[in-house]
């Protein structure tokens, strides 16, 4: 049986001492061809979305995300109104009715900005699309006397049904869609988790998988988060 040369990769015939491409000696230890796989045993990328959106693991660690969501939104909802109250009996600059009033209009305003915040993540969508630009804004924000200067990121995208959007986050905040895509990337925006979760259609060249749970970055060949340990979408 022939092997190949370690010098220059051609094949060479048994029983030669000298290759007959290169003229470099011949190893009489068999040596792999230069073109074959190398099996390392890690996950590789995939290509194309995932299917383990509907992943009993990740479904349940959803669940729990959103209950305690719900259980943190109700112990602060109250709060205001316990803590005025509160106020209004140990202090004498505030009435009693009026620590009650007032803590119960900051509570109903916080129930309020619960609600339309989740009306508002439920009318959202899932959509596919491609990322067309990208562009830093500089802006500036008035607080009073005072002039705040801050970034704002814009993604543009073009969904799959030919609509424009644009992906806006500001400095400060959560930044994930701009520094996540590229322009060109074809991408899955998910709604069915607790932050916005844009998945990557090709993951070969991507930076990180973002975990669905936590949104701790994870190295490509990972499988599961190293953080809290759930599944990956690839």
């Amino acid at each position: 049986m022939g092997s190949f040369c370690a010098n220059c990769g051609n094949p060479i015939a048994a029983g030669v001492r000298f290759c007959n491409h290169c003229g470099a000696p011949v190893n009489t230890a068999p040596v792999p061809h230069r073109d074959a796989p190398v099996v390392t045993g890690v996950p590789v990328p995939t290509v194309g979305y995932s299917t383990r959106v509907n992943d009993p693991e990740i479904l349940a660690a959803m669940k729990k995300n959103k209950k305690a969501s719900w259980i943190i939104s109700a112990l602060l909802i109250p709060l205001p109104l316990v803590g005025f109250t509160v106020y209004s009996l140990v202090s004498d600059k505030m009435e009693p009715g009026q620590g009650i009033v007032g803590g119960a209009v900051v509570s109903l305003i916080f129930l309020l900005c619960a609600v339309i915040s989740a009306l508002k993540k439920k009318a959202v969508k899932p959509y596919e699309a491609v990322v067309t630009n990208k562009q830093e804004r500089r802006k500036t924000r008035h607080n009073q006397n005072d002039v705040q200067y801050y970034t704002e990121y814009v993604t543009y995208v073009q969904t799959t049904d030919g609509k424009k959007k644009k992906i806006v986050e500001r400095e400060g905040g959560l930044i994930s869609a701009y520094h996540y895509l590229n322009i060109g990337d074809r991408f899955k925006y998910h709604t069915t988790f607790n932050m916005p979760y844009y998945e990557l259609y090709d993951k070969t060249n991507a930076p990180y998988i973002p975990c669905v749970s936590c949104g701790a970055k994870n190295p490509v060949a990972s499988d599961r988060c190293r953080k809290c340990n759930i599944p990956l979408l690839k």
